[in-house]
């Protein structure tokens, strides 16, 4: 059975931005179940087979999370994991059902 998560990200204008983009866009599409929708140019709407945290790592492994940020979510459920260089904390406030990754 397939999760549906979608997926909001930055890419930070350092060191090789492109790689790490097409490195994120195709760890994502390697484990996407099915079409995945990409029309806006930082957001990513998809299923997988794997579950959030297992999504999360995947995620993690493909920016630099010193730099980039990445919230990764589940629309059908309360989950979502926070990635990266976010230092905002009233994400944690608005959703607070969010964990780090």
């Amino acid at each position: 059975m397939s999760n549906l998560y979608w997926l909001t990200f930055r890419i930070a204008q350092v060191g090789n931005h492109t790689a790490r983009y097409d490195g994120l866009t195709g760890a994502v599409g390697s484990i996407a179940t099915m079409p995945w929708w990409v029309e806006p140019t930082s957001f990513i709407l998809f299923q997988a087979q794997q579950n959030i945290d297992e999504v999360a790592a995947i995620i993690s492994g493909e920016i630099d999370v010193s730099t980039d940020l990445a919230l990764l979510g589940m629309p059908l459920f309360k989950s979502a994991r926070a990635i990266g260089a976010i230092t905002d904390q009233d994400l944690f406030k608005m959703m607070p059902f969010t964990k780090w990754a």
